[in-house]
């Protein structure tokens, strides 16, 4: 599966650029490399998602969430151990989600416009909060 962008979404995607404060012709080569990147992504993906819960039961394995990340360590490292996941929770254990995603259930405009706003995240959005995934593993962290 190859994504292409049409006008309408170019120009959706560079105002997030302009908001970040970024020039045009930055905006229009990053975009570019964005889309590459995809595109080149084999397919199945294997990805990751802290989830708060109380128990491993409790977490809905049919709609897991939308926002994930192909980097693990970074995953774990910066939502994690330096506590930004705290604020989020809504449930006294934290766990990592593993699933697997066909490349079609990438939400292709919110992961380049999540990727534009936040860079350092390197995430992959999905749609309908993950229904279609498979669940790999889930681990207390």
């Amino acid at each position: 599966m190859k994504y292409k962008l049409n006008k309408k979404e170019i120009s959706r995607l560079l105002s997030d650029y302009e908001y970040m404060g970024f020039d045009e012709e930055y905006a229009k080569d990053d975009l570019i490399d964005l889309v590459s990147y995809l595109n080149n992504l084999n397919s199945p993906l294997t990805l990751y998602r802290i989830i708060c819960s109380d128990s491993k039961e409790e977490i809905n394995l049919s709609k897991v969430g939308s926002h994930y990340s192909l980097n693990k360590k970074n995953l774990v490292f910066s939502h994690y151990r330096r506590g930004s996941v705290a604020g989020d929770c809504r449930g006294e254990k934290v766990f990592l989600l593993t699933v697997s995603a066909d490349k079609s259930l990438i939400n292709v405009m919110e992961t380049l416009s999540n990727n534009i706003l936040y860079p350092h995240e390197e995430e992959i959005t999905l749609k309908k909060f993950g229904y279609g995934v498979s669940v790999i593993n889930i681990e207390q962290l």
